[in-house]
C-alpha cells in the first residue's frame, strides 16, 4: 500500500495504467457486441486489410526512433532525438502517400486485396496520424504522466467508439465507419496528450537543432532503424500475415473478418498488459539497467509470474466458453469467430506473457536479437499457413495449424528473454508449462462436458 500511495513509483504508474486499460477494455466489450450487431464479417474482413497496410507502415514510419525516448539521459540529445523523428514520419507518410496515389490500386492486385478499393488512398494520411500518436505517447511514458494519460486515453477512446456506432447505424455499415473511426482516434490521441500530457510540448517545438545534431543522434541510435525499424515490420506485418493471405490461399473475405474479430477479445488483455505494464516496465527496467542492474532480474521474474497466472485465467474462459460467449453477446453470423477464438487463445497466452517484458530487448541494446526472432517467427507463420491451407481448405483447422506454430515460437521467445538477464531458464520452463498445462487441460475437459 506504501508503494501505491508514492507518487512515480512502479506500483503507482502501473495502477494508473491498469486503470486506463481496465475502463478501455469495458468500453470495447460494451461496443464489441454493438458493432458486430451494425458491421458484417465482410465489412471487417475489408477493414483488416487495410489495418494491415496502416499498422504495418504506420509502426514503421519512425524507423523505430520513438522506442529510444526513455533512453537518453541528456534533455538536448531526447529533444534532438523527437525532432529527428518527428522529420522521418512526416517524409516516410508523404512518400506512402504518393506510393499509394500512383501506384495502389497495382498494390492491391498483386496481394489480391482489389476489394479494398479506393479506401488505399487513405493509407497515407492515417500512417501518419499512427506514426504522431506513438510518438506523443512514448513522449508521455518518457515524462512518466501516466494518470493524465489514463484520463485521455479513456477519452479519446469512447468517443471514437460512440463515432463509429453512429456512423454505421445512421449513415452506413460499410467500411467507412471503422476506417474513419482509426482516424479519429489516432488524430484525437495525439492532439490530447501533445495539449494536456506533455507539459513542455510548446517548448520543444520551439526548439531549433542543426543537421550536425540531428545526425548525431542519428548515429547515436543506429541500432533502432537497423533492427527495432525492421522488427518493426516485420512483427506487425506478421501479426497481419493471415489477414495478408488468407485470399490468396482460397479463403473468402468473410474469413478475414472472423479473424479479425476474434482478435478484438484476444487482443484486450494484450492491449491492458502493455497499457499498465509495457509501458511502466520499460521505463522501469530502462533506470534499473542504468543505477541498480542487479536487481532486474528478479523484479522481471516477480512481474513475469503475475502475468502468468493472470493470463492463464483469461485463457482458460476464452478456450472453454470462446464459441458461446460469441453466440450469447452476438448472433449467429460470429459463431466462427468465436470458434477460432477458442482455437487462437492458447498461442496468444504466450503472447501475453512475453509482450510486455519485450521491452528488455531495447533497454539491454539488444536490438539485433529481437530482430532475428521477428524474422524466425514470420517465416514459421508463413509456413503454417501455406502448408495448412494446403492440408485443409476449413478455416478453423487452419487456425489450429497456425495456433501450434505460434505458441511453441512465443514460448521460445519467453525463454530468450530470460537469458538476456541470465535467470534461471529451467525454473522459467518449470513454472510456464507447470502452471500452463493443467490449466488448458482442464479447459479441454470442460469443453467436453459441454459438448453436445
Amino acid at each position: 500500500m506504501e508503494s501505491l500511495r508514492m507518487e512515480g513509483s512502479f506500483v503507482r504508474n502501473s495502477a494508473w495504467m491498469f486503470t486506463s486499460s481496465g475502463v478501455s477494455i469495458l468500453i470495447q466489450f460494451v461496443f464489441f457486441t454493438i458493432l458486430a450487431r451494425i458491421y458484417s464479417p465482410e465489412v471487417y474482413g475489408i477493414y483488416g486489410i487495410f489495418n494491415l497496410y496502416v499498422n504495418t507502415l504506420g509502426n514503421a514510419s519512425t524507423l523505430g526512433y520513438h522506442q529510444a525516448f526513455v533512453i537518453p539521459k541528456d534533455e538536448r540529445e531526447f529533444s534532438s532525438l523527437l525532432r529527428l523523428t518527428l522529420w522521418i514520419a512526416l517524409i516516410f507518410s508523404v512518400l506512402v502517400s504518393l506510393f499509394t496515389l500512383l501506384a495502389g490500386r497495382e498494390m492491391l492486385t498483386w496481394f489480391h486485396h482489389e476489394k479494398l478499393g479506393n479506401w488505399v488512398y487513405w493509407i497515407g494520411p492515417t500512417v501518419f496520424l499512427l506514426a504522431l500518436d506513438r510518438i506523443t505517447s512514448d513522449w508521455a511514458i518518457r515524462n512518466k504522466e501516466f494518470r493524465k494519460q489514463t484520463l485521455w486515453s479513456t477519452t479519446t477512446m469512447l468517443v471514437s467508439k460512440i463515432f463509429n456506432a453512429c456512423y454505421g447505424f445512421f449513415i452506413s455499415a460499410t467500411v467507412g465507419g471503422l476506417v474513419f473511426t482509426t482516424l479519429m482516434q489516432h488524430g484525437m490521441r495525439s492532439v490530447t496528450y501533445a495539449g494536456s500530457v506533455i507539459h513542455d510540448f510548446s517548448h520543444q517545438m520551439k526548439l531549433r537543432f542543426s543537421r550536425n545534431e540531428l545526425m548525431r543522434v542519428a548515429r547515436a541510435y543506429k541500432e533502432f532503424p537497423l533492427y527495432i525499424y525492421w522488427g518493426n515490420v516485420i512483427n506487425i506485418f506478421s501479426n497481419n500475415l493471415p489477414a495478408a493471405m488468407l485470399l490468396s490461399l482460397g479463403f473468402g473475405i468473410d474469413s478475414i473478418g472472423f479473424y479479425a474479430y476474434s482478435l478484438i477479445v484476444l487482443d484486450l488483455p494484450i492491449r491492458m498488459l502493455g497499457a499498465g505494464i509495457y509501458s511502466v516496465f520499460s521505463q522501469k527496467a530502462a533506470e534499473l539497467a542504468r543505477e541498480r542492474m542487479h536487481e532486474l532480474a528478479s523484479h522481471t521474474w516477480r512481474l513475469y509470474q503475475g502475468i502468468v497466472l493472470v493470463s492463464l485465467f483469461f485463457s482458460l474462459i476464452v478456450f472453454a466458453f470462446g464459441e458461446r460467449l460469441y453466440l450469447l453477446l452476438l448472433d449467429d453470423k460470429w459463431q466462427v469467430a468465436g470458434q477460432a477464438a477458442e482455437v487462437l487463445v492458447i498461442f496468444y497466452f504466450f503472447r501475453m506473457i512475453s509482450s510486455p517484458l519485450s521491452s528488455l530487448f531495447t533497454t539491454l541494446r539488444k536490438e539485433k536479437q529481437f530482430f532475428i526472432f521477428q524474422v524466425f517467427l514470420t517465416v514459421l507463420r508463413y509456413g503454417a499457413l501455406v502448408l495448412g491451407a494446403a492440408w485443409t481448405d476449413d478455416f478453423i483447422s487452419l487456425m489450429w495449424v497456425y495456433t501450434l506454430v505460434n505458441a511453441v515460437a512465443y514460448f521460445i521467445f519467453c525463454i530468450w528473454i530470460f537469458r538476456l538477464i541470465n535467470f534461471s531458464l529451467i525454473r522459467v520452463v518449470v513454472f510456464t508449462l507447470g502452471t500452463t498445462i493443467p490449466v488448458f487441460l482442464l479447459g479441454w475437459y470442460i469443453k467436453t462436458l459441454l459438448a453436445p
